[in-house]
């Protein structure tokens, strides 16, 4: 860790990177790490023992609750919200009013090449879609899209793309994530996507910088 590339909030306790960018309405907790190369926009609201790494993008009005974490280069759209002590992995893209509740996991890499100098290097890129809901306690597999109003149970275990929009799933009778019912315009938790929303992408030299062994850009 480079000491100066950072500045010690006293009264918090809590290390900021000099060259941190945030916008109107930023707020942190006590005993937070926000790295070099972080930008954020407008009313975000970072609980305590919070750790933003570099290449963490939050647009506006974004929650992360204590002891969140993101882990590298990630997208956090307009009215996110993340509970407390959720994993972030780099990669992931989360759309505009997405809910990631507590204790959920994410990853990027494809393959363990740890030691293994012949294991193909492959990161892949997630998304949780528009609206989508992903349950406390939930582990989601490097690559896989969710799609947009989805609604994911409770300790799921998602391996494969949740394809349907507006629909449940979790483990049942697979112990992995899978399609349990589609959920009708009338209903309450219905999610309305906008007729113009387009989904967000990170900026390709982003990707050059922090996802080298990225195919593609989600």
């Amino acid at each position: 860790m480079n000491w100066d590339a950072y500045e010690y909030h006293t009264p918090s306790g809590s290390w900021i990177a000099k060259d941190f960018k945030y916008g109107e309405g930023f707020e942190h907790g006590l005993q937070c790490i926000i790295d070099p190369d972080v930008i954020v926009g407008q009313d975000v609201r970072l609980g305590h023992r919070v750790h933003l790494a570099a290449g963490t993008r939050l647009l506006n009005d974004v929650e992360l609750a204590d002891d969140c974490v993101t882990t590298g280069l990630c997208l956090l759209g307009n009215h996110v919200r993340v509970r407390t002590g959720s994993c972030i992995s780099k990669s992931v893209i989360a759309d505009d009013w997405c809910f990631i509740a507590a204790g959920i996991m994410s990853s990027h890499t494809k393959n363990i090449y740890h030691a293994r100098p012949r294991a193909p290097k492959k990161q892949l890129i997630t998304r949780f879609g528009y609206g989508s809901v992903i349950g406390s306690r939930t582990n989601v597999s490097a690559g896989i899209s969710i799609a947009p109003g989805a609604i994911v149970g409770y300790g799921s275990y998602v391996v494969t793309d949740l394809e349907q929009p507006n629909a449940v799933y979790y483990n049942d009778p697979h112990p992995y994530a899978t399609l349990q019912c589609t959920l009708d315009p009338d209903s309450p938790y219905y999610v309305e996507v906008p007729s113009d929303y387009v989904p967000l992408r990170f900026d390709r030299e982003m990707v050059r910088m922090y996802l080298p062994h990225a195919a593609d850009n989600g």
